[in-house]
């Protein structure tokens, strides 16, 4: 029993170093592999940093070397100094059946441009649709800034800068659809086709960089022994504490622009607005 509690705190520990504004120089290569557009990706420092450029031929991406059940999944991210709309920067946790849009399980992080527009999106075996968007009250280009999701059976957190900026609880017993399914670790910079959603690129500015460090993933593999009754037992039941609910309440409150469950049409299209 003893062993248990302190491997219990060791876990708490790390979980709080691992929310804590300390960041690690991790090598890319220890969790993720590139995913498309190999001559648009730059390694930096060791492949401590990398770079993805978009030009008129495309962008690129990244993907996890493996996928998870759950865990803490960690980016920093600098935004291209150079001012635009019509792309999109994606850091997102997407599940193998990505192409079936109806019933795939997708956590998305989604800067819309280069000017700090941030668009936050949650698929539970369905289309989504739940996009809160956020103009961040900093420049993103100007350094970076760590952005993670916090993904667990009992509930998902998104952060930046460590500010819990939204949550979503599971809450299945009331018919709210929650993501179940392993998730791979994704990041891309990619070109919109809805102009009307994001605008238009400025290729005048062209090529556009964004830099990516601290490719943390500290998380349960899908098909490993980590279970969310033992080992990550104080992982997956990570709660936001008073302090970090305010801090979310006063986030959201200045800086959230959209939230679907303010529409009208989405009160009876969602369980978790009405």
């Amino acid at each position: 029993m003893a062993s248990f509690e302190f491997m219990s705190i060791i876990i708490c520990i790390l979980m709080y170093f691992a929310l804590s504004p300390i960041y690690a120089m991790v090598d890319f290569n220890q969790y993720y592999n590139p995913l498309w557009g190999q001559n648009h990706i730059t390694y930096l420092n060791q492949s401590t940093e990398v770079q993805l450029l978009l030009d008129q031929s495309g962008g690129a991406g990244f993907k996890s070397k493996t996928q998870y059940n759950s865990g803490l999944f960690t980016l920093r991210i600098k935004m291209s100094d150079k001012k635009t709309d019509g792309m999109i920067t994606a850091f997102y946790l997407i599940s193998d059946d990505q192409e079936a849009r109806v019933n795939h399980d997708e956590l998305d992080f989604e800067f819309i441009g280069t000017q700090g527009k941030l668009q936050t999106n949650i698929f539970a075996n369905d289309m989504g649709g739940r996009e809160q968007v956020f103009q961040l009250p900093f420049d993103p280009s100007e350094d970076f800034h760590t952005y993670q999701i916090l993904y667990t059976p009992q509930r998902i957190v998104f952060f930046v800068d460590n500010i819990p900026i939204r949550t979503f609880e599971n809450n299945t017993n009331r018919g709210i659809n929650f993501p179940i399914k392993s998730l791979w670790s994704e990041a891309s910079l990619w070109i919109s086709d809805a102009v009307g959603w994001a605008g238009s690129v400025e290729w005048g500015y062209a090529p556009f960089i964004v830099s990516f460090q601290d490719f943390n993933i500290s998380g349960c593999p899908a098909g490993s022994d980590c279970l969310p009754s033992t080992d990550f037992s104080p992982w997956t039941r990570h709660k936001l504490d008073t302090k970090n609910l305010n801090l979310m309440r006063n986030f959201r409150k200045k800086y959230m622009t959209y939230d679907y469950c303010r529409s009208e049409e989405n009160k009876n299209r969602y369980p978790e607005c009405a």
